[in-house]
């Protein structure tokens, strides 16, 4: 009979059967996972892809009524008049460390048609007062910018916004079906990111870093890492178990 150290290493390895099976579901998850990143670090690339084309489009007239802003953003132009005493103020957005709101001005169209402008940030100086530049011209105007859907938060507690309707009023992510009381005529369903060049608006800096694949990339890494590390595992605990 044949004695080799081969043989004797090879037979060395017998992994018990509940082990065996652990570390094959441990290793499929952690496989699928490192796809799924890489899945959606694909998928965020296509959207800042998607969103730095909008950008750099001319702007293009937005239909009357508005459709429904989607995902894909769009670079379009409306004519109306702000409406001043109605804004909304997006509370609690942070910007350098500092406390402000994101402004959010009416705009009446010809038609009757509302659009929410996002003019940007400002700094809010405390929870009692609000920012005292925010006053904006009536005159018919032609704006561009972003169109896109209504910011939303994984909570909201809800926004109540039709006992003041003239009068400036902080928000937290509120809905259209939240904001339509507001106003006398029909409210678009999205929102107007203005253009950083264009007037009477406040800090804009629309480009969505969260998209940012390569934090993806990272995770992505760190699972196929996690997988190649059990395999090692797996095989250097079961070769000392005999």
């Amino acid at each position: 009979m044949i004695d080799s150290p081969k043989l004797r290493a090879r037979a060395r390895f017998r992994p018990p059967l509940w082990a065996t099976l652990l570390t094959a579901a441990l290793l499929a998850a952690m496989v699928a996972l490192g796809f799924w990143q890489l899945g959606r670090a694909e998928q965020k690339q296509q959207m800042l892809a998607d969103f730095e084309a909008a950008v750099e489009r001319a702007p293009e007239g937005l239909d009357e009524p508005a459709p429904p802003a989607d995902s894909a953003p769009a670079h379009v132009r409306v004519e109306g008049r702000y409406l001043g005493g109605g804004q909304l103020l997006l509370d609690n957005q942070i910007r350098d460390g500092l406390p402000g709101v994101r402004v959010w001005t009416p705009l009446r169209r010809d038609s009757g048609e509302i659009i929410l402008v996002d003019r940007g940030w400002v700094a809010a100086p405390s929870r009692e007062r609000l920012p005292d530049n925010l006053a904006v011209g009536s005159e018919q105007r032609r704006v561009s910018g972003l169109w896109r859907p209504l910011p939303e938060a994984g909570l909201s507690l809800g926004n109540s916004l039709c006992q003041q309707p003239e009068a400036p009023q902080r928000v937290q992510y509120p809905t259209v079906e939240e904001i339509a009381c507001r106003f006398d005529g029909p409210l678009a369903d999205g929102l107007l990111l203005l253009d950083p060049e264009a007037s009477d608006g406040f800090q804009r800096q629309w480009r969505p870093d969260h998209l940012d694949p390569k934090v993806h990339w990272g995770y992505a890494l760190q699972w196929f890492g996690f997988a190649v590390a059990l395999l090692v595992i797996f095989f250097v605990v079961n070769r000392k178990a005999e």
